[in-house]
């Protein structure tokens, strides 16, 4: 605006002026000119917002928070990629299918996986529970499991429950054999041959079939004096054969004979045995047969095994220039185990015969019960060798007393 009334002025001036006066006015004002570009040159140079050096310090700082932002988000970052890279090898240490599981130690942290929600389980709890069962065979740990998830339902390990019982369906359906090249089911195979290991009457016959030798003594006062040795062998983990030699209440006798465990479970330390032994008298000769049938569980007190068992049957001895004599045998027996090393246990056997039998006024049947008591002690590196001693003691006997109380010891050698 300024200069378009500049130019106004300079032309009626040079309407009215002489050519001098307009060559003078036209210099005066080109001066005019110039000062006016060096005072905006000047004013544009005062707003430089406060000078170079002003303006480099605040380009500067925003320049390192801008870089701290950068630096505070990358190692956010890191820590992310750390949590997750750490987040893996938990769960890769979790992965109980490998030989992994067995480097992790749950025992090291009070629970490794919170419960999330109602029906949840916890790292612990599923290892304990899988530990607990690692022994049984596939029917039993297919129950099991099934238990676990009515217990858990929004178990944290369902997934891979679900593939273990479907793993043990198709082995209980399938015709693997034990040993072949398959061998992805050997600890199926090792879980279904578990022993029970149910504690050894003195006086009755052992329901459980196991791998075992066995040795004793018994003396009873005044003159009965009994050696024993036995020697089992299994033919499957519910079948098992045995021979030996005792002294009985005929004389000497060996004997033979197998018993099978119509049930035999580990997870309910239950056991249903059918027997049937031969055995040969010696003095005077004659054979016999023993079918028994006995019945056995455990119960845990205190934290310790209680093993309750009850046999009884038949000794029908085949008397050739007699007719056979019919002789009740059976008792029960109780043993707690006090430790890993102690066992007590107390027994009552009887041997009766002629329950009709009247020979007059107060007469009665031929009986000799007898209660044994006594301890145990385990020894051996795989807690597989016992030696006992017990007291016997004769009660409420009748027409028979092969001795008036004696001692016992004998030797076990478990081989499973």
């Amino acid at each position: 605006m300024t200069g378009m009334l500049t130019l106004t002025a300079l032309l009626g001036a040079f309407a009215v002026t002489t050519p001098s006066a307009l060559a003078d006015t036209a210099s005066a004002t080109f001066v005019a000119f110039a000062d006016q570009d060096d005072d905006e040159e000047t004013k544009d140079e005062d707003l430089d917002y406060g000078g170079d050096d002003i303006n480099l310090d605040v380009f500067n700082d925003a320049l390192d928070v801008q870089e701290g932002d950068e630096e505070l988000e990358r190692m956010k970052a890191e820590d992310a990629l750390e949590a997750e890279d750490a987040s893996e090898e938990a769960l890769d240490d979790l992965d109980f299918g490998t030989d992994q599981e067995d480097e992790f130690d749950f025992d090291d942290e009070e629970e490794a996986v919170p419960i999330g929600g109602p029906g949840q389980d916890t790292a612990r709890a599923y290892r304990d529970f899988k530990d607990g069962i690692e022994d049984l065979g596939p029917d039993e740990e297919i129950i099991q499991w099934e238990q676990y998830l009515s217990q858990y339902p929004n178990s944290l390990f369902k997934d891979h429950i679900q593939r273990r019982v479907d793993e043990l369906t198709e082995f209980q359906y399938s015709e693997r054999v034990p040993g072949g090249l398959d061998d992805d089911f050997g600890d199926i195979v090792d879980a279904g041959r578990r022993e029970i290991k149910l504690a050894t009457p003195r006086h009755l016959a052992s329901i459980d079939p196991r791998n075992k030798m066995r040795a004793g003594f018994e003396w009873g006062y005044p003159s009965y004096l009994n050696l024993f040795a036995d020697y089992e062998a299994q033919i499957q983990r519910k079948w098992s054969w045995h021979v030996g030699i005792i002294h009985r209440y005929t004389g000497w006798n060996l004997e033979g004979g197998t018993k099978y465990a119509l049930v035999k479970s580990a997870r309910t330390n239950f056991i249903v045995t059918g027997i049937f032994d031969f055995h040969l008298n010696t003095l005077p000769i004659f054979p016999a047969v023993r079918p028994q049938i006995g019945v056995g569980k455990r119960f845990m007190i205190a934290g310790q095994p209680l093993d309750l068992q009850v046999v009884g049957g038949m000794d029908i001895e085949l008397r050739l220039s007699e007719q056979m004599d019919f002789v009740t045998v059976g008792g029960l027996n109780a043993t707690y185990m006090a430790s890993d090393k102690v066992a007590f246990f107390v027994e009552s056997s009887i041997v009766a015969k002629d329950f009709f039998w009247d020979a007059g006024i107060n007469s009665s049947f031929f009986r000799f019960p007898l209660l044994t008591f006594g301890i145990t002690f385990w020894a051996g590196e795989k807690n597989n060798i016992t030696s006992s001693i017990a007291a016997n003691a004769p009660y409420a006997y009748n027409y028979w007393g092969h001795h008036f109380g004696g001692v016992m010891g004998d030797f076990n050698m478990y081989r499973d």
